[in-house]
């Protein structure tokens, strides 16, 4: 006769304890949400920065790919315009929440590596704090993304090995594939993953699933259009890294001060005893080594120091898992004060907390150079407006509007239809492929750009104006000049390739 056991029923969580890891998940929402308020609050008080100038012009020329980025941010830029209205506290809500995300999956990777709910809490109060998310998250730029992707991934790998289960590289390998979307950078992260899974014993045997086969292909669909797009445009991305090489010694020479400043000086050693205690733990060693893997080779290949920036939300639960029973107590309230402390620190350099002329007294933008580049945009404009409208008819007719570099000619995209100006055109990256100008011109006005390639392109070059902010904040746009050209010696689908910038 055959014998048939019931299985008993899992205990039930005793009453404290759900109650505790509810009021956790309540304050992990209520520093989430806070980080989405204070970025919110500032999100308008300068102006756009260049890169998102730049974003908002390609949203409007759709592709599977751009001269020196991929596809995704333009399209978010594009979408929230349609969705929020073209004005800049719309544009800054995106990147806002995903700060907001990204407080909530680090409290979450927390309780993955084994933190109780202090150390959730501390560490999505690190991330909230931490000036290079601050910084980033006021702005929509390719990082934006590509941190948020970061954060994703470190989630989804923690789960497939804190579970063991094989299943979780299908999800691995579709937001591998998005990521690349955003930014190349993500490869970094994949690489760094798989060696990591290559030299853990604990980790190997998840190397040898079939679920892994299916997430490599997943990955490559969904990373193919950039590729593809680059192929067939002969690869203009490598002009690019190879003007960015010209600044390699400068990133390695600023690369681990870097590390210190844009974390803030009072995160390092938390996101430090992280790395080591992952090292030191058998499960979790593969990302542990990944963090090395990617932190290092930016140093060595020359990046820029924030390149490696998404991977401290994995640091910053690490840290907090390592901390365990020292944040009883007054423990977490203290660590808790000096994150905050830095917090403060840190929004004078990463926030437009400062009154716009402060910038022009205080040394933040050698730390932080966007700040300087949030001003000035629509009075740029309206100058290059003054100098379009002066022109005599006759020759404003037959006039082109040229810009320099792509700020510029965003600027002038952006702002350009409310002072009567015509569309404008550049050499500059991606702008390049949208031009060249209509063939019927023989004059511009033009901003920004090398006055010698204008001398060797029309037979008469005058510089006009200058443009000044009116508030002596020293930035790639104070002091530019402003000339009128006429006489344009060959045709313009002639001329075209000797404005070509990919840099």
């Amino acid at each position: 006769m055959e014998t048939t056991i019931a299985k008993r029923p899992a205990p039930a969580a005793a009453p404290h304890a759900v109650i505790r890891r509810i009021l956790t998940d309540k304050a992990v929402w209520l520093v989430a949400a806070a980080a989405f308020g204070v970025e919110m609050a500032l999100s308008a008080r300068y102006g756009y920065v260049r890169d998102e100038l730049y974003f908002l012009s390609a949203g409007t020329h759709p592709a599977l790919g751009y001269v020196d980025q991929p596809l995704l941010t333009p399209l978010l830029a594009h979408l929230d315009v349609l969705l929020t209205g073209n004005t800049l506290v719309g544009l800054r809500a995106l990147p806002a929440f995903v700060f907001a995300a990204m407080v909530v999956l680090t409290g979450s990777i927390a309780r993955q590596l084994g933190a109780g709910p202090r150390g959730q809490l501390l560490a999505a109060i690190a991330t909230a704090c931490c000036a290079q998310y601050l910084g980033a998250m006021h702005e929509l730029t390719t990082t934006t993304p590509d941190f948020l992707f970061w954060t994703v991934l470190l989630w989804l790998v923690t789960r497939l090995l804190a579970s063991g289960n094989p299943r979780w590289w299908l999800a691995i390998g579709a937001t591998a594939g998005i990521a690349m979307t955003a930014k190349w950078n993500a490869g970094f992260l994949v690489a760094g993953l798989l060696l990591g899974f290559a030299c853990t014993a604990a980790a190997r045997p998840l190397l040898r699933s079939r679920y892994l086969a299916i997430a490599a292909v997943l990955f490559a669909a969904l990373a193919w259009p950039d590729f593809a797009w680059q192929a067939a445009h002969g690869w203009p991305n490598l002009e690019v890294f190879h003007a960015l090489q010209g600044d390699a010694w400068k990133n390695r020479v600023q690369y681990w001060p870097g590390q210190v400043l844009y974390t803030s000086i009072l995160l390092v050693p938390l996101w430090f005893h992280g790395i080591r205690w992952a090292l030191r733990d058998a499960r979790f060693r593969a990302v542990g080594i990944a963090a090395v893997f990617v932190i290092v080779a930016q140093f060595v290949l020359g990046g820029k120091p924030y390149y490696p920036g998404g991977i401290y939300t994995f640091c910053f639960a690490a840290g907090a898992a390592a901390l365990g029973p020292r944040l009883a107590g007054a423990g977490l309230r203290r660590r808790a004060a000096v994150f905050g402390l830095a917090a403060l620190i840190s929004g004078v350099i990463s926030l437009p907390l400062l009154p716009a002329a402060a910038l022009a007294k205080l040394p933040v933008q050698k730390i932080n150079y966007d700040l300087g580049e949030e001003i000035g945009w629509p009075s740029q404009v309206k100058l290059l407006a003054s100098v379009w409208h002066s022109l005599p008819a006759a020759e404003r007719v037959r006039a082109t509007l040229l810009a320099g570099n792509y700020g510029e000619a965003g600027a002038a995209d952006r702002y350009g239809a409310s002072f009567g100006l015509p569309r404008v055109y550049s050499g500059a990256n991606s702008f390049w492929l949208w031009g060249p100008p209509p063939a019927g011109d023989t004059a511009a006005v033009a901003i920004g750009v090398d006055p010698a390639l204008l001398h060797r392109e029309f037979a008469h070059v005058k510089q006009v104006a200058v443009f000044r902010n009116g508030i002596n904040v020293d930035d790639d746009e104070e002091g530019t000049a402003i000339y009128v050209a006429t006489g344009l010696r060959t045709p313009w689908a002639t001329a075209w390739q000797a404005f070509k910038d990919f840099s």
